[in-house]
Formats: structure tokens, C-alpha cells, sequence
């Protein structure tokens, strides 16, 4: 049990701290807003500046797909346009404990589908699957087994998830009968990049990447535009970019010039920590759109280039977002343009946020009592085939207490 009288006291120090925190990061946004306007001056030498110190930096290097300056206002949708489709997927999970009556785990996905102007109904519901065989809970990985772990399943929930947004976008099509592109809009709650994924072992990464590439070839050959939507983002790639553009040397050999002190202490830090999303919310008016970059996350590199992750910064009434996609999909421009219209009408049917992720979120929660019914569901069943269930002596007194 929480003490909030306790707790009271404690919180004196919030205000201080973000009265103070809200200073530097109007520092940190004029500073860093000097080094954009810089940079997208001359674009071309800054772009070549990256080039150059790409293998001596500390952190990887985005790659400009277009110059700084080119934001631009994302129009809406044509009236003129036949029907479109939105679709979304979200997922949770129930972590396996050994101190249940089983140590299975759960994943469940949340998709919604809403059509405009066309004939199809909304589609709300949940895909759950349960993994509970010895393979599910103990997976051969580079030919040992090995105990799955938060990071093994967060994994393969974001496949499972990704996998059903492919089959309900292929569904439309199906059921449409659509056979011109650029009609349906696939959305990710996230990013699309498998952060966690180089922490892996080899053989599971290029079995990941085998898996992700079928499901996006799926879509490229569909023509079936694929977004991630990143609320909030903290990502700093365009920060880490233009910390080159500050550096007082003519080398950014951070190692050389800079091993010596702790990272706050770098010349390049007067404009770090910062995220592109609050350097944005200075550039960007409602409805534009930034230039577009394709990430150097080190996975990204390993993927297959037509499906290297992009991204840009979209500004709706509410926020500024990261939107991530495939670089086949900003390729093609009229379907990038569609998918950028898309995620603005999105935005504004969910006032700020897109309607339809927002449904598949509902969908695909787990809330305290499903998950103590779940374990219960599972109890029965293995009392039903007359096996001696138990929970762990510390979880039947965690629920039963004494007092």
C-alpha cells in the first residue's frame, strides 16, 4: 500500500526541478534551432559533413532523404477519392510466472478496420494466443534451449501483431475488390524498428528479419501503405545529426577529441539531451510535415534496403509524432502522399490522436481481473485432466493477505 502522506512531501521537489528543467530546454531549443537553421542553409556540405564523420561518431547517423527545409503541409484527402480503409493493430501480454499454476504466456492483439466512403462495416475485435508447450516456453535458440524472457516475447507479440495487420489489410483488398493501390492505410502503434532485436542472438536476428521481410513484401506487393505512429517520441537522430554541425573540430572523432569526458561535458552537448519531436514543435505548424530521413539505427542497417526504416515528424493539434515507414513506401510518392494524408485524417477524427489505433488499444488491453481470470481458466482446465494445481506459497499469500 501506497503512504500519500509519506509520499507528500516528497513530491515538493517536482516543481523545483521542472521550473529549473524548463529553462535549459528553452536554452537547449535556441541553441539547437541555430544549429537546424545552419545546417539547412547548406544543406549539401551538412549532408556530406555526415558522410564524413559517420565512422568516428559515438552514435549512429541518420541519412537525409531531403533537404532540411522542405516541410510541407500535408493536404487532406481528396473528395474525389472512391473509398479508403483504415486499419490498426496494438497488442499486451500476460508474462509467464512460475508462480502460477503455469507458466504459460499470452499475447493478445487488438485490430480495428474503419472504412470511409466505402461498404465495409467497423471491425473491432481481439486475437489472443496462448503459448504453453514446452517449444513456446522454451525456445531453440542457435540450437540450445533457452528461457524466454519480457525481451524474447515483446518480440514476437510485435510480429504477431504485425503479421495480423498484413492479413486484415489483404482482407480488404479481398473484400473490396480493390485492385488499385494507395486505398488502405496500415497502422502501427510504435515504431517499427526492433530495437531489442540486436540484443539477440545471431541466428534468432536473421530468423526476426526473415519473418519481417515476408510480411513486408506482403504489403509492397499489395501496394498497401504501412506507417508506424510514435506518440511522444524521445528519439534524438536529427539532434545527434546536427551535434555534428557544433562540433568545434574538424574531425567529430569523439573518441580522440572527447573520451576523456562524460557525454554532458562534449562541446556538441548544448544542444543535448533534446528530442526532435520538441526541436519540432518550434519548426512545424499544424498540419506540415518534416523532411524525411532514413534511420542508422544498427538494425535497420541489416534489413533489406527497400525496407530500411524512414521517418518524419508530422504536427497535429496535440503533438508533434514521428511517423516510420519503409523506404519503398516513400519511394512511391503518390503513396507516401496518401499515407501522410491518411495519418492527418486520422489525427483529427481521434482529435489528436489515430481514431483507429486508439479502437485497437481498447481492444487489445488486459486489464487485473481478466488476468487473474485467465490464470484461473487455466487452473480448471488442469484440474479437469486431473492434474494437482497449486500457485507459489508467496502468490496465495500476496492475494489472501493476513490482516
Amino acid at each position: 500500500m501506497l503512504d500519500f502522506l509519506k509520499l507528500a512531501p516528497l513530491l515538493d521537489s517536482i516543481g523545483v526541478d521542472s521550473l529549473k528543467d524548463l529553462k535549459d530546454s528553452e536554452e537547449l531549443v535556441r541553441s539547437a534551432l541555430q544549429a537546424f537553421q545552419t545546417a539547412a542553409a547548406d544543406f549539401p556540405a551538412w549532408s556530406s559533413m555526415l558522410d564524413e564523420n559517420r565512422a568516428w561518431v559515438l552514435w549512429p547517423l541518420l541519412k537525409p532523404l531531403a533537404p532540411l527545409h522542405s516541410c510541407v503541409n500535408v493536404p487532406a484527402l481528396q473528395s474525389s477519392r472512391p473509398g479508403w480503409t483504415a486499419l490498426g493493430v496494438d497488442g499486451s501480454q500476460i508474462m509467464p510466472s512460475h508462480h502460477e499454476v503455469s507458466s504459460c504466456y499470452l499475447l493478445n492483439a487488438g485490430v480495428a478496420r474503419i472504412t470511409y466512403g466505402g461498404e465495409l462495416p467497423p471491425l473491432l475485435k481481439s486475437e489472443p494466443r496462448l503459448y504453453a508447450r514446452p517449444d513456446d516456453l522454451y525456445p531453440l535458440v542457435d540450437r540450445r534451449r533457452v528461457h524466454i524472457d519480457e525481451l524474447f516475447v515483446a518480440l514476437e507479440r510485435s510480429l504477431f501483431e504485425f503479421g495480423l495487420l498484413v492479413d486484415l489489410a489483404e482482407e480488404v483488398l479481398e473484400l473490396d475488390g480493390i485492385s488499385e493501390a494507395r486505398t488502405v492505410l496500415a497502422m502501427v502503434d510504435g515504431s517499427l524498428i526492433p530495437w531489442s532485436l540486436e540484443k539477440m542472438p545471431r541466428h534468432y536476428m536473421e530468423d526476426y528479419l526473415t519473418r519481417l521481410e515476408v510480411l513486408m513484401c506482403r504489403l509492397r506487393l499489395k501496394g498497401i501503405a504501412v506507417v508506424g505512429y510514435v506518440s511522444h517520441s524521445r528519439s534524438a537522430d536529427l539532434i545527434n545529426a546536427l551535434r555534428v554541425t557544433i562540433c568545434p573540430y574538424a574531425l567529430s572523432h569523439c573518441q580522440t577529441n572527447c573520451g576523456h569526458l562524460n557525454e554532458e561535458s562534449f562541446p556538441c552537448s548544448a544542444i543535448w539531451p533534446l528530442s526532435d519531436r520538441v526541436l519540432y514543435q518550434s519548426i512545424l505548424k499544424p498540419g506540415e510535415t518534416s523532411s524525411v530521413f532514413e534511420s542508422a539505427a544498427s538494425v535497420v542497417k541489416l534489413m533489406p534496403e527497400a525496407d530500411a526504416t524512414c521517418f518524419a515528424y508530422f504536427r497535429n493539434e496535440m503533438e508533434v509524432a514521428r511517423l516510420e515507414f519503409p523506404r519503398w513506401v516513400y519511394q512511391d510518392r503518390a503513396l507516401y502522399e496518401f499515407l501522410l494524408a491518411g495519418v492527418k485524417a486520422q489525427c483529427e477524427k481521434g482529435f489528436g490522436y489515430p481514431v483507429v489505433l486508439a479502437e485497437a488499444h481498447h481492444q487489445a488491453v488486459i486489464r487485473g481481473p481478466e488476468r487473474e481470470q485467465f490464470f484461473s481458466l487455466i487452473a480448471q482446465r488442469l484440474l479437469s485432466l486431473g492434474a494437482r494445481t497449486a500457485v507459489s506459497p508467496k502468490e496465495a499469500n500476496k492475494r489472501r493477505g493476513f490482516i
